[in-house]
This record gives C-alpha cells, structure tokens and sequence, in this order.
C-alpha cells in the first residue's frame, strides 16, 4: 500500500530562541538515509527552454522496455517515454521535489540547490548553497548545436557522483540523491552569484514511498 508521510517544517521564525529553520536541517539530515543505485538503468539530461535557459530531468527504466529514451547518433537523447504510457515502466524526476543533493550522508535539499549554468560550449550542472559558500560541479555536458525539440543533452556526472535513493526506515521514496562523499569538485565552477530563494511561514515536505518495479 502506498502510504504518503507529509513532514512540515516551520521556516523563518524562531520559538524559545530557537532558530527553527536549522533544527528543520538537522533533522532533516537525519530523518533521510541513502541507498545505491543502479546507475546504468538512468539517465541525466539537460532539456533546452524555449525561453532560454535549461532545465534538469532525470529518467528511470524501471522494466526493460520499452526503451524511456533513445540516444541519437549526434549524441543527443530523446526521451521516448512520450510516445507510450510509460506507468510502470519509467519514472521522470522533474524538479526539487524528485531530486537534492547528498554529501557525506548529509541531506542538503533545504540548504543547496541544482542549477544548470551555462559557460561557453560548456553546461554544467552546480549545486549551489543558498546561504555562503562555493558552488560545486556535480555534472556537466558539451553543448551539442544540435539541441532542441526532442534532442536534449545527456550530462556525464562528475568524479565522485552518483546517483542513490533517499530512503525513510529502510524503504525507498520516489527522490533520488546526486550524492558524494567528496567536498569539492575539479574543474572549479565559474563565478556565479546564487539564486537566494528565503521562504516564510510553514513549508509542507512530502515523503512518498518508492514504487518498485515488479
């Protein structure tokens, strides 16, 4: 039975002197484990907006087939998953909600960000803090003059990334983890300012279970 576990934290106020914020990352940190993956059966893409811009999404195989996506003889891969009712078979993460970052066993999805950050020819995929501190390369892609429509970049993670599944008293949930036990990633990231996004009020995070396949 699919059970869904709705956790709210209270963001921005503080209650007896304590900042309720970091009591909410600490536990976060904690609340969360991690599990491997295999790599093999995902793929990271960068999708081309048509406004500019790109946007991150993640496929999981979940049967054999049919395929969720089709790599190109140019080297760009299109997302097939489109063309049939991929229920059961793919998964999509799609945002913020899908995917976070994990370091050394530390869940950062309230402390840091995705971002992809074009510099050149070159898209890298940065996970960014929200508060001070460096950006870091979890990923990163040549871009292919190609792209666009149904050609989207296939990103290569960086050394030391991989990717694994946010768990909740050992069962899996439907978000998964760039994770590492690295602190730092080569090459540097470009300087960029981050985006600070500072919510207020209650922020309501929900914990669904990981569907399986059969």
């Amino acid at each position: 039975m699919l059970v869904e576990l709705e956790i709210v934290f209270c963001i921005g106020r503080t209650y007896r002197g304590l900042d309720l914020f970091s009591s909410g990352v600490v536990l976060l940190a904690q609340l969360f484990s991690s599990s491997p993956l295999d790599q093999q059966r995902f793929q990271v893409l960068a999708q081309p907006l048509r406004e500019g811009g790109w946007k991150l999404l993640v496929l999981e195989q979940l049967k054999p087939s049919p395929a969720c996506w089709r790599v190109r003889s140019d080297g760009l891969v299109s997302p097939s998953l489109v063309r049939f009712d991929f229920s059961g078979i793919c998964n999509r993460y799609i945002d913020s909600n899908g995917y976070s970052l994990r370091i050394n066993q530390k869940d950062l999805a309230t402390s840091h960000s995705l971002q992809l950050v074009q510099e050149g020819k070159n898209l890298l995929l940065l996970g960014v803090p929200q508060a001070t501190g460096s950006a870091l390369v979890v990923a990163s892609a040549a871009i292919n003059n190609k792209v666009g429509n149904d050609g989207f970049l296939a990103l290569q993670l960086a050394p030391g990334w991989q990717l694994s599944r946010r768990t909740y008293n050992g069962q899996g949930l439907s978000h998964i983890y760039f994770s590492t036990t690295k602190t730092s990633s080569s090459p540097p990231p470009p300087p960029i300012t981050p985006r600070v996004d500072t919510p207020r009020g209650v922020v309501p995070i929900r914990v669904i279970p990981y569907r399986p396949m059969q």
